[in-house]
């Protein structure tokens, strides 16, 4: 029995064995097909011939096109060549796909941008071509048979520089499925229109991003259409009739950043029985809906996208029957009240809610329910009260939760600690108040960015005991956390910025901070903290350092590391010395400000022709030497304040070659956090359809910011500003002679203070140079002469202080000067003319004045009298005209006047016959 099991074993392991042995060969073979087949020779050529026509007219470089592209190997398989894919074996080894995307490099300018599309007739069984991220503004195709490639499927032009659908060039395939028309800017025409509506078989097509303007009611012609862009264009037009008429196979419809105005019905979309993704917003004001209490969907959406609507204060109804949200973001419409907690009950699949900027004032949490939520935002709304206490314990899994901008007030909760997933979290700008909890500080280990500025949060931070092990980016400025620094940060493994500005921080800097290495910036402005600046400093790579407004003492640190150096603030300290020479050496220095310490010495004596230095700020310091000539080689200073110091001497002439408006580069630093995705549902398609906005999380810091005297007010720039903000302050000096003719030279600079010095000289007629002069302040110096007219021609003076000098004459009243008043010439005993009550003409002009006048006087009465005599004569010789023709008339009125003089003549003649008889 034993013998007759084991036969029948062996025998069905062989069978086994057999069967195997059977599927490696045949693999073997179908490999081995594959290889001996290869690519075409007419479709190698094809593709050579294509590289070498990009090559030559395009200027694309031989890195993009990849150099597996080769002719070197004549029996190379191009099926193996990157950005290329070859069908199977069994079908040919035709090309069925080509990823020509970003080929051609940003910064070449095209002189011809029209791709010739005769090049791929090489590939009849292309399926998918990409054409992407290039600079095509145009295609054409002398022998016209891009139709005959009844292959193709897939055609991306995105982000290409077309303006018309004709410079499109050929029609196109009728075999197309997907055709991604994104980010260029193609108008509304109907031509247009009709060739895209022509395309029966198309599936998905995305017009984001383009300069579309009609509604285009064809495309209710694509019955199998299932998805469809329409996004970040300027359509108008009525949404009630546009919506209703699109084909009913639509599962992801995005009408969203248009100009849509009026009303907008969600039963328009019942006709959408398998929509899965709606989008939907307006750039023009907002889009009103109606109450629809009694609708009901037959769809279930799996993302919706509402910005800017009239809700009428409540969440769509219609929301109650959907549940299978995944994703909803409704933002500026106005939605008040408590937070939804029916639709976190209802969609237990919901994965991220967005209700940003709206008027929610309560967040209520559901009960007894753990969800699995990874996304909340509702930040920038009214929402007061405290935190709920079990937030952690209901959303566990939370890993971006943004609650700023509200009335938030109390403590954080404890629960918070159990978000183990945890990585962004924003509850800057609210009103809580307390410590923080050690069970946040121990659990929330994932943690990438923390952002609790702007409260009235206390205590000490970074206790030994804090297990923040992945922070990065962590704002703790404008609170109330006080006390020493304590070494917890140094658990978190790679920390690159920390920011602990305006607190109450105090005690010296400690040396630890020398180990937190990856660390880029560091902001601690507004504290009490003291002392020197440690030495270890020097081991880390800083870009920004911010130590402005503290009480640091010694000397300017010396051990800095300037090699990725952007950015040093110690003003408003106890420094004293000089300033450090490596300072102006360093290649990537682009502001210094030194600004109210007690710096003194000389300055600039080792300044390197190679500084980037954009913004040098050096006022209210101890300097009491003269402004060397070597200042000049800072070629790049936009603004430059040496302002409130004791220099003296002479203006250096060669201010007039520096840039002040020709060369200044700052690059304002900006930083971005990302994110993986925040979504676990994806809409399926061929074209990229990703929310960056749940998808990014983008978070920054406000750019490079700079405090500058102009108008005389300190004005703030910020960011991009400050590539076209060029001033120069000396004022407050000891400053001496005349102002060098070249300072008048400077076309574009905006502010100029030379106030408060003992400069001589009158003020040339070449001021008319500084077209761009916004602030002028030559006031309290020793200038004499006249104020020169040309100084009406500077159209954008805003600002013009000429004070407490010796000027004389009369002041130039005109065009915009006329805005300025009696203060800005206040001092200046010669100065007459408006605004001042002092007038310009001496005794003798008044007195031969006071005769024009009178004789104008006498004139003019002569010229009255005769006046009335000739119109006295005109009216009564008009009258009596009138009167003459009236009576010449035979009329019942002329016969009643002619009967009353008869009876009057009547009546005298009786009462003198009366009187004579007497």
């Amino acid at each position: 029995m034993r013998t007759y099991e084991r036969y029948w074993w062996w025998v069905k392991k062989k069978k086994q064995m057999a069967l195997v042995l059977f599927m490696i060969v045949t693999l073997m073979l179908q490999l081995q097909m594959k290889g001996c087949v290869g690519c075409l020779e007419t479709e190698r050529m094809g593709l050579l011939q294509l590289k070498s026509y990009l090559k030559n007219g395009f200027k694309v470089e031989e890195e993009s096109m990849l150099k597996s592209w080769s002719h070197d190997d004549p029996i190379s398989d191009c099926c193996h060549w990157k950005r290329v894919k070859c069908s199977d074996a069994t079908t040919g080894g035709y090309v069925v796909h080509l990823s020509l995307d970003e080929l051609i490099p940003a910064s070449y300018e095209l002189e011809n941008q029209s791709l010739n599309l005769s090049l791929f007739h090489s590939f009849p069984r292309l399926q998918n071509l990409k054409l992407s991220f290039n600079k095509f503004s145009d295609l054409f195709d002398p022998i016209n048979e891009l139709t005959g490639m009844t292959m193709l499927q897939e055609l991306d032009l995105s982000n290409n520089g077309f303006t018309d659908f004709d410079k499109l060039g050929v029609t196109l395939p009728s075999s197309l499925h997907v055709l991604n028309l994104a980010n260029n800017q193609l108008p509304s025409t109907p031509k247009g229109y009709l060739k895209i509506c022509a395309l029966m078989n198309l599936r998905e097509l995305d017009l984001s991003s383009n300069a579309l303007t009609n509604t285009p009611y064809c495309l209710a012609n694509l019955s199998r259409l299932r998805t469809l862009d329409l996004s970040e264009n300027k359509i108008s037009g009525d949404l009630s009739s546009f919506v209703p008429g699109l084909p009913s196979t639509l599962e992801y419809l995005s009408l969203f950043d248009n100009d849509f105005n009026g009303s907008f019905w969600f039963s328009s979309l019942a006709n959408h029985t398998r929509l899965t993704v709606f989008k939907l917003s307006t750039k023009l004001g907002t889009i009103q809906t109606q109450a629809e209490s009694s609708w009901l969907p037959p769809f279930q959406l799996k993302i919706l996208k509402l910005k800017k609507f009239n809700l009428g204060s409540t969440i769509p109804t219609f929301l109650a029957h959907q549940h299978d949200l995944r994703s909803i973001h409704i933002t500026y419409s106005q939605l008040k009240g408590a937070f939804p907690v029916w639709l976190v009950k209802n969609n237990t699949r919901l994965a991220a809610i967005r209700l940003t900027n709206n008027l929610l004032t309560e967040l209520r949490l559901p009960s007894r329910l753990v969800h699995g939520l990874n996304f909340l935002d509702v930040s920038c709304n009214r929402i007061y009260g405290s935190l709920p206490e079990d937030i952690g314990i209901v959303f566990p899994h939370l890993r971006y939760m943004n609650f700023s901008s509200n009335h938030n007030h109390g403590t954080i909760p404890s629960s918070m600690g159990e978000m183990k997933s945890l990585e962004f979290l924003d509850m800057s700008d609210n009103r809580l108040y307390g410590q923080l909890p050690n069970t946040f500080v121990r659990g929330c280990y994932s943690l990438s960015v923390l952002k609790l500025s702007n409260n009235q949060l206390q205590g000490k931070v970074f206790p030994r005991h804090a297990n923040l092990t992945s922070l990065v980016w962590l704002f703790l400025n404008g609170n109330r956390f006080g006390g020493s620094l304590e070494q917890g940060l140094l658990n978190s493994k790679s920390p690159r910025l920390l920011d602990i500005s305006d607190n109450s921080f105090s005690g010296t800097l400690p040396y630890w901070i020398g180990k937190i290495s990856g660390l880029s910036f560091l902001l601690m402005r507004g504290n009490k903290l003291k002392g020197q600046v440690p030495h270890q400093l020097q081991s880390l790579q800083l870009s920004v350092v911010d130590m402005s407004h503290n009480s640091f003492s010694g000397s300017i640190p010396r051990n800095f590391n300037v090699s990725s150096l952007r950015e040093l603030r110690l003003h408003s300290n106890e420094f004293m010395g000089s300033v450090p020479s490596y300072l102006f050496k360093a290649k990537g220095l682009q502001v210094l400000d030194l600004r109210h310490n007690r710096i003194s010495g000389m300055i600039l004596n080792t300044i390197g022709k190679t500084s980037d230095l954009g913004v040098l700020l050096l006022g209210n310091n101890s300097f009491q030497t003269h402004i060397p000539e070597k200042i000049c080689q800072l070629s790049n200073v936009g603004l430059l304040d040496l302002s409130h110091n004791k220099f003296k001497g002479a203006i250096p002439s060669c201010f007039g070659k520096m840039s002040f408006g020709y060369n200044a580069i700052i690059n304002p630093y900006d930083y971005s956090v990302g994110f993986s995705s925040f979504q676990r549902w994806r809409y399926p398609s061929a074209l990229y359809l990703v929310d960056t906005q749940l998808e990014l999380g983008l978070q920054s810091t406000p750019a490079t910011t700079v405090n500058f005297l102009s108008k005389s007010r300190y004005e703030t720039y910020q960011g991009d500003i400050l590539r076209y903000m060029y001033g120069l302050d000396l004022s407050s000096n000891q400053l001496s002679g005349e102002i060098p003719v070249e300072v008048w030279d400077l076309k574009n600079i905006i502010s100029l203070n030379f106030s408060s010095n003992r400069l001589i000289g009158s003020i040339p007629d070449c001021i008319s140079n500084l077209k761009s002069l916004e602030s002028l302040d030559l006031s309290n110096n020793k200038l004499h002469g006249n104020i020169p007219p040309q100084l009406a021609d500077l159209n954008n003076l805003g600002y013009f202080n000429v004070s407490y000098n010796d000027l004389s004459g009369e002041i130039p009243f005109k065009a915009h000067l006329v805005t300025f008043e009696a203060t800005s010439y206040i001092g200046n005993d010669q100065l007459c003319g408006l605004p001042t009550n002092k007038s310009c003409k001496t005794s003798k002009e008044f007195e031969k004045q006071f005769k024009e006048e009178e004789e104008e006087e006498e004139g003019d009465g002569v010229i009255d009298m005769v006046w009335l005599y000739w119109t006295s004569g005109a009216v009564f010789i008009s009258t009596s005209l009138v009167l003459f023709a009236s009576l010449c008339i035979d009329s019942r009125w002329s016969r009643e006047w002619f009967y009353r003089v008869d009876l009057f003549i009547h009546r005298l003649q009786s009462f003198k016959g009366r009187f004579v008889c007497k």
